[in-house]
């Protein structure tokens, strides 16, 4: 029977239930889910019937028998069964079909009522098969409510995107949510998640829509718009996932979590350091997340790396890796490279992609070097490899050296030898060019690990002339220094290559470095060079570190490895103790440091690799790797010098016999074995004094204008900016007094000058006037 309403529908139920029993079970079906709650409220509200809930008969997880409940409850007067088409839909079309047959031929001696939705088209065929099943239906009109959509879930944990309020934690609490639903209920929400255990095959030819709930990433970025937009899948896993889901429904908006873990979606690099010594892997993926969705604005090489990045797994290595596809010539590439090295810098030193980056590095060939850092001593190897198998330029190596590797450019810089730091007689005078040039020559030799041809053959000219014989000894330098207010080094083996490295440090330390060279007593070797130390009346600290790097190493030996990666362990050792020293002379700023080197070193007579064609020779067990020899007279040796009973090479040989050299030698005759620095190092003053002797310059007919220019600190390249042409100074005397000769000078005039240390200013402003003298008077306005 039809009815047009609610009303109509409890007429025919009253009539039903007060009538005799018609020995079949009332069947009230209705589409729409207000209507459903309207007959169900009644039903609750009368007492003389007893609402039964399928749900009531669920254990958890269990899906209730219909069958055996429909025939249990219908056999009590005026229960009326709530819930059965809801689970019969849940199982198939088929079901319910048969279900809703069977019970229209349930014989009961009472009365009972079976309340159901979305079953209308499954009574009327019975119907319309036989009119008189309309008796035992009712059929409510309204407009038929859409079916919730079911998605089913495994477990709690899947379910964390979930509201509550779709949230059903078992199928009992699914029948129960559909038995109590209204139009209302459904509006909200359209589908309904059930956590259940039972496979979603089972449910294969369900009257609902029904599918596996979303996996946490799909879930996450239907509610979240600011993560669909910029994120995939793969970019974390479901567990990674699931942490973030359990966040944002705390925090509701992904840029919210970012807030609360970094404080801001801007400049998110700076957090990497932190997130990468963090002991949860977590915060990591959190920081790359949001770098892929948020990114960070001005990083161009951190943009490649996020582009190409798509795990937080691989995200260490594109930061490696992904400079090798950009050309080194490209605008932006150093900016680029300057990311990357700060980048890199921010974690923790990985060996493994070190490795794997110095093994693709070579696809560049001999470009390799344009994309090495200094930040691993793998790096360092490689650049060695490198400048060794390679020819460079000057100039190739200048821009080598101004992307990284900055202290062998500061090692690299020509020392300039001049009157203010070795004192020579006045025909000797060429020697100050000779040594700026040879020096300069053999640290990019030693650099590059090669002995050009016409440098050796200098080599072998100088053991002849034995210029080192044209240098005041270290004893007259020495006995020239204070003896208070001092602490004394003995620096063992540090050569005059080192001075450049020396002065450029110092600088940067805030400390003003004298230089006077001189040369050490031969052979050159410590147990011969320790005359100086009793001038001193205190202790003099020896420094043997670099001493012991060039013969000793336990990790660098020529023999294994015959590259000069030493070079940056000595540069840190120098660097350490000049450390040092600024720390001592700024808790006392009176004092004053000496460095006194008792010997240098050669690297190139180790490359050589050749024995002497003498008739000496060592025993074994001999030291000095056979730079000098024990001789009871001299062997007349046209390339060795004899003296204190030793016969000493001069040129890149080696006596046969011996222990073979591991890093460097000493204990011969070449310049950079015998030459040696003495330095004062003092703390620069706060105050800097910067002067003319004599401000006015008296300009006599046919004179070159000239002025001397006085400091408080040595200048060892003063020169001057005067009207936007630079003027280099000659010292006078010592490195306080600076003569600048400027012939472009001729007009009376006041000149403001600039004064610079090398390419450095270090003072501005400085007037001075050039007066131009007629007759017997000077005008001195």
């Amino acid at each position: 029977m039809d009815c047009k309403d609610v009303l109509s529908c409890f007429g025919e139920i009253n009539a039903y239930c007060r009538g005799e029993s018609t020995g079949y079970p009332l069947l009230v079906n209705t589409e729409n889910y207000d209507i459903y709650q309207d007959i169900l409220g009644r039903i609750q509200a009368d007492s003389s019937k007893k609402c039964v809930y399928i749900s009531e008969y669920c254990r958890k997880d269990e899906l209730p028998d219909l069958y055996e409940i429909c025939r249990k409850e219908t056999k009590k007067e005026n229960h009326v069964l709530v819930g059965v088409s809801q689970v019969a839909m849940l199982r198939s079309a088929d079901y319910v079909n048969e279900l809703l047959r069977d019970l229209l031929e349930l014989p009961i001696s009472g009365h009972a009522i079976i309340l159901l939705d979305h079953s209308r088209q499954y009574l009327k065929s019975y119907i319309n098969r036989d009119q008189r099943v309309g008796r035992k239906v009712v059929i409510v009109e309204g407009e038929s409510s859409p079916l919730p959509k079911i998605k089913m879930a495994k477990c709690l944990e899947d379910c964390v995107i979930i509201d509550d309020s779709r949230l059903q934690k078992n199928m009992k609490h699914l029948f129960q949510y559909f038995e109590g639903m209204n139009n209302k209920t459904l509006r909200d929400n359209p589908e309904v998640t059930v956590i259940t255990d039972h496979p979603i095959s089972l449910f294969c030819k369900s009257v609902y829509s029904i599918a596996a709930i979303d996996n946490i990433y799909d879930a996450l970025i239907k509610k979240y718009r600011d993560l669909a937009a910029a994120t995939e899948k793969n970019f974390g896993s479901e567990e990674q996932w699931r942490i973030l889901a359990n966040r944002m429904k705390k925090q509701h908006t992904f840029s919210a979590v970012v807030h609360k873990v970094f404080g801001s979606t801007v400049n998110l690099v700076s957090h990497l350091s932190e997130a990468a010594e963090e002991p949860d892997e977590n915060k990591m993926w959190y920081l790359w997340l949001a770098l892929k969705v948020y990114g960070n604005k001005g990083n161009l090489y951190l943009t490649k790396v996020l582009e190409n990045s798509q795990s937080v797994l691989d995200f260490e290595r594109h930061i490696y890796m992904d400079i090798l596809e950009m050309d080194w010539r490209e605008e932006e590439f150093k900016q680029k490279y300057y990311e990357r090295k700060r980048l890199i810098d921010a974690f923790p030193e990985n060996i493994i992609l070190v490795d794997q980056y110095c093994k693709a590095v070579g696809i560049r060939e001999k470009n390799a070097v344009y994309y090495l850092t200094d930040a691993s001593e793998k790096e360092q190897y490689e650049l060695m490899r490198c400048l060794s198998i390679y020819e460079y330029t000057n100039q190739e190596l200048e821009d080598i050296f101004s992307l990284a590797f900055a202290e062998l450019k500061l090692y690299l810089h020509k020392y300039e030898f001049t009157e203010s730091n070795m004192k020579l007689r006045e025909k000797d005078k060429e020697l100050w060019g000779i040594l700026t040039e040879y020096f300069s020559q053999y640290k990019l030799q030693k650099l590059t690990n090669r002995i050009w041809p016409e440098f050796l053959s200098q080599v072998e000219s100088f053991a002849l002339e034995r210029l080192y014989n044209k240098l005041q000894p270290r004893s007259t330098i020495v006995n020239r220094l204070p003896k208070e207010n001092i602490q004394v080094y003995f620096f063992d083996a540090l050569g005059v290559e080192y001075l450049a490295y020396i002065e450029a440090k110092c600088q940067e330390y805030g400390l003003v470095s004298e230089t006077q060279i001189g040369s050490c007593m031969l052979p050159s070797i410590t147990e011969n060079n320790k005359e100086f130390v009793p001038y001193f009346s205190q202790e003099c600290l020896k420094i043997g570190e670099l001493d012991e790097l060039k013969h000793h190493s336990q990790v660098i030996d020529y023999q294994k490895c015959k590259l000069p990666i030493h070079i940056f362990k000595e540069l840190d050792i120098i660097d350490d103790q000049l450390r040092r020293i600024q720390a001592q002379l700024t808790r006392e700023p009176e004092q004053r440091a000496i460095l006194i080197a008792d010997h240098g070193a050669s690297r190139l007579a180790v490359i050589k690799e050749q024995e002497a064609d003498t008739k000496l020779s060592l025993d074994e067990k001999a030291g000095h790797s056979g730079r000098c020899c024990l001789a009871n007279k001299d062997p007349d040796i046209s390339f060795a010098a004899f003296e204190n009973g030793y016969s000493i090479l001069a040129n890149y040989d080696r006596f046969r016999g011996g222990r073979k050299a591991n890093v460097e030698v000493h204990g011969g005759a070449t310049l950079e074995e015998v030459v040696v620095p003495v330095i004062v190092i003092s703390k620069r003053p706060d105050d800097i004094m910067l002067c003319f002797t004599n401000p006015l310059v008296e300009l006599h007919a046919k004179e070159t204008a000239a002025i001397t220019l006085f400091s408080n600190i040595p200048i060892q390249k003063p020169r001057l900016l005067v009207n936007g042409k630079f003027y280099e100074g000659e010292h006078s005397g010592d490195l306080y007094h600076a003569k600048f000769v400027m012939p472009e000078l001729k007009r009376s005039k006041t000149w403001n000058a600039d004064i610079y240390e090398g390419d450095k200013r270090i003072g501005s402003n400085l007037s001075f006037r050039v007066q131009k003298v007629t007759g017997q008077e000077v005008d001195l306005i």
